[in-house]
Formats: C-alpha cells, sequence, structure tokens
C-alpha cells in the first residue's frame, strides 16, 4: 500500500517536472538555449521517476525473513501466503510480517485465584510455547496477529483460577505440581487446535495475604512448641521409666540375696549339732588356757587333752595349779 502512494506521488512530481520542461522547451525557439533547457528538465522528471519509483519497489519487493521465523504475505490487506526464512522476494505492492516459530517465554506475575475457602492466592508463572510453522497465516487468518493475547492469556489466568479453587489454603502450596500439570495439559488440548504447542508451564511462586501468611507462621510455631513439649514428656516418661526398672532391679537383686542368706542359714542350722558347738566352743578358746569353769547340769563332755593343750602320756597325771 506504501509502494502504490509512493509510486503515485513520484508520478505526479515527476509528471510535474517533466510538463514543466516540455511547456518550456516548447515556447522556445529551435536551437536556443531555453530550448535546451527545456530537455534537461523534461529528462530530469523522468529520471527522478525512475529513480524514485525504481528504489522504493526494490526496497518493497526484498524481504529478509530471519532463521526461526516466517513471513506471512499481505496484498491489500488479504493474506494471501508465507515465506520462509531468508531473502524472500514479493511483490512492491505487497506486505510481509513476520512471525517467530521459536519457543518463546512469557511470564506471567498477575494470576490471581481463590482458595476453597475463599482466601487469595497470587501466581507467578511462566509459559513456553511455539507455534507450528506450516500454521502461522491460518492462525493469522482466524485469529490475527495478537493470537497471544486472546488466545494464551486468558486461558491462563481462568484455568489458574479453577484449579486453585479445588484445594483450601494451606493445600495450594502442597498440591503445586498437581495445579501445574491441570493448567498445562488444560492448555495443551484447547490451543492444539491452532497449531500452538505449550512447551511447558512452570510456576515461579505462590503467595497469600498478609494475614494468612501471619496465621500461618503463628501455627507452625505452636506446632513446634507443641511438639518439643511432647519430646519432653516422652523423655521424662522414659526416664520414670529407667528408675522403676532400677529400682525392679535392685529389689530383686536384694531378694535373690536374702533367699540365699536365707538357705545357707537353714543349712547352717540344720549342720549345728551339739557336738558340733562344743567343738566350735573349743576351737575359739586360746592355746593357753589350763582351767575353763563350766556350768553346771549343761552335759558338756571335754576332751582334757583339748584343755591342756596336747597330749596326755599315759600313767602320768597332769598337773595342777
Amino acid at each position: 500500500m506504501i509502494w502504490v502512494v509512493s509510486v503515485l506521488v513520484a508520478m505526479i512530481v515527476s509528471g510535474g517536472v517533466f510538463l514543466a520542461g516540455r511547456t518550456a522547451r516548447a515556447a522556445a525557439a529551435p536551437g536556443s538555449v531555453e530550448r535546451f533547457r527545456g530537455s534537461l528538465v523534461m529528462g530530469a522528471g523522468i529520471v527522478l521517476f525512475v529513480l524514485w519509483a525504481g528504489l522504493h519497489t526494490a526496497l518493497a519487493s526484498i524481504k529478509p525473513v530471519e532463521a526461526g521465523h516466517v513471513g506471512v504475505i499481505y496484498q491489500f490487506g488479504e493474506i494471501v501466503g508465507q515465506k520462509g526464512e531468508g531473502l524472500q522476494f514479493i511483490a512492491p505492492w505487497q506486505d510481509l510480517r513476520t512471525e517467530s516459530i521459536q519457543v518463546q517465554r512469557h511470564r506471567f506475575e498477575n494470576v490471581t485465584g481463590f482458595s476453597a475457602e475463599t482466601q487469595d492466592v497470587f501466581v507467578i508463572a511462566t509459559v513456553n510455547y511455539s507455534v507450528s510453522a506450516g500454521a502461522v497465516q491460518d492462525l493469522y487468518r482466524r485469529v490475527g496477529p495478537n493470537w497471544f493475547d486472546r488466545l494464551i492469556e486468558p486461558r491462563v489466568f481462568n484455568f489458574f483460577k479453577e484449579e486453585v479453587v479445588k484445594y483450601s489454603t494451606v493445600d495450594v502450596g502442597p498440591n503445586r505440581e498437581a495445579i501445574r500439570s491441570a493448567v498445562r495439559d488444560r492448555l495443551r488440548t484447547e490451543l492444539a487446535a491452532f497449531s500452538i504447542d505449550i512447551n511447558d508451564l512452570l510456576i515461579d511462586n505462590i503467595e497469600f495475604n498478609a494475614e494468612f501468611k501471619t496465621a500461618i507462621e503463628q501455627k507452625q510455631i505452636a506446632t513446634q512448641d507443641a511438639l518439643r513439649e511432647q519430646e519432653r514428656v516422652l523423655q521424662r516418661q522414659f526416664e520414670a521409666q529407667q528408675l522403676v526398672e532400677t529400682a525392679k532391679g535392685e529389689g530383686e537383686s536384694i531378694r535373690v540375696r536374702a533367699e540365699g542368706q536365707a538357705a545357707a542359714n537353714r543349712l547352717l542350722a540344720e549342720s549345728l549339732t551339739p557336738e558340733v558347738i562344743q567343738f566350735e566352743a573349743l576351737q575359739r578358746l586360746g592355746d593357753n588356757i589350763q582351767i575353763a569353769l563350766i556350768p553346771a547340769g549343761q552335759g558338756v563332755i571335754l576332751d582334757p587333752t583339748t584343755l591342756l593343750g596336747g597330749s596326755l602320756n599315759p600313767g602320768v597325771a597332769p598337773s595342777l595349779p
């Protein structure tokens, strides 16, 4: 369209110059300087048109298409085809608009939703997407050059709201991967009809209202305090159980020792005959005892040799003091 306008302007300007030269040439006498000048002006008009229209035609016809892009060709507002990457030639009255077919990235920083308790949830997400090379002109024809704003952006906002509301506020974070996968799969399903591929969707961050975050922090602190107190109670119970087991062990040891002592006493009592007692009594007497007083009526029989500390020769009476 611009080329057509430019050529029309070139024709008007160059035609005006040409007509001015022609008029001057016609009015001048043959062979005069004025006639020659008129001829020069006519030639200048022709050269001006050729340079103007030719240069603009070349600029309008040669279009470079970058790698990873395709060019959509418009002719008077109608899409008539597309070109691949490289240096391309089109009619000068056509226009070419390039579109990337590479994987592109768009970050959404203001995705909002509500949890099951109507708590505000703020999501920051990134979408990686691309367009099929052979479907660009069809996408432009059906949706237009601003297809991203019409197809991807509203769906991202809507799908996040529909998925987040399925969870309570405290469950949104733990189900982050489930929400991401659900939104990504829904985008892929609905945008496949337009030859738009959602390569991936990432959740960069999930935030909540400041009041809710404060409440969560306080709950976590209370939970940690409760766990610490529970650990202390368990420790005290363990220590008390140890004391009980220790006391049981000591009691069992005392019982065993007492039973052993009682058994020993019984055996000793059973072995103590009168003769044994007398013998033990004599064994405990000193070696130099020569006289011992024995209570009368005890039935004690003493061996004189024991009292005298040695054996008696037969026929020799012991000496008495």
